[in-house]
């Protein structure tokens, strides 16, 4: 009863900690691309523009570890944390710009965002043949075009196996989704620099998955997941035993940014046919 307590009191801390850092530090992306119409802007002889839009900035999603033997079900704690910035969705956005121009320097690129609460709900059911996938449709395809977009480069949340990055090593339990912070207070760990030991990490971590839609037919052209974590030893936690106090506010929002951008990065070649 003691861990159980002491996870959720980890959780919820590192919640209010994580949400008080992006309120401040991520208004910057914000307004980069509501005041930049550079990006909607090409030669008249280009044929396609790429409409960016992400899904995955809503919530973050801290994971608390729960050791359990015997059993394959998921009983890790899961506390998702609603967020009112769409700060995170602006990094997945210039992210996704910058990596489409470094595969092709001559397209057009807008970023856009969305406030629509139901269309980050269902996004997972977006393609599906249902009357409410149909209509959300329909406002992203208008969304789009009136951007005179040919092609939306849609930015999701990914849920898969909890496979955290150590320096040698994966380690987690259960699943995962979109982006957040797993943490764990048991796992033996140690400073990459020191060598000094500590027991359990936090790892940021960012799953999304990609897809490429055709503005017009809105039919999905192609789609790729890409899974970014590291883990910091609690060893990093200078006087403190608490996973959540291995970085600082503003070092978990720079965490976070960085873990999107690498799956941004790495997953748009792929999306765009030139892996």
């Amino acid at each position: 009863m003691c861990g159980r307590r002491f996870v959720r009191s980890t959780i919820e801390a590192e919640g209010r900690s994580v949400l008080k850092g992006i309120k401040r530090l991520l208004c910057c992306a914000i307004c980069a691309l509501v005041w930049n119409p550079a990006f909607g802007q090409t030669s008249d002889n280009e044929s396609r523009t790429y409409a960016v839009i992400s899904l995955i900035g809503d919530k973050i999603n801290i994971v608390g570890h729960q050791a359990t033997t015997g059993s394959n079900m998921d009983r890790n704690r899961q506390s998702p944390l609603a967020v009112d910035s769409r700060g995170l969705d602006e990094t997945a956005i210039l992210a996704a710009i910058d990596a489409i121009k470094r595969v092709d320097a001559r397209v057009a690129t807008v970023g856009l965002t969305v406030s629509n609460a139901t269309l980050y709900e269902l996004q997972n059911e977006l393609f599906e043949p249902q009357d409410r996938s149909v209509a959300l449709l329909a406002a992203l395809k208008d969304l789009a075009q009136s951007q005179n977009a040919t092609h939306i480069v849609l930015i999701t949340k990914h849920r898969g196996a909890a496979l955290l990055r150590l320096r040698d090593q994966y380690s987690g339990s259960g699943k995962i989704e979109g982006v957040g912070f797993y943490l764990d207070a048991d796992l033996r760990t140690r400073r990459t620099d020191t060598n000094a030991s500590g027991q359990g990490f936090m790892a940021p971590f960012a799953y999304i998955k990609i897809i490429l839609v055709d503005a017009k037919t809105m039919a999905v052209i192609r789609e790729q997941v890409a899974e970014e974590s590291t883990a910091i030893s609690t060893a990093y936690a200078e006087g403190s035993l608490r996973p959540a106090d291995v970085l600082t506010p503003a070092q978990k929002v720079a965490a976070l940014q960085t873990m999107i951008r690498r799956a941004v990065a790495r997953a748009i070649p792929t999306v765009l046919g030139t892996p």
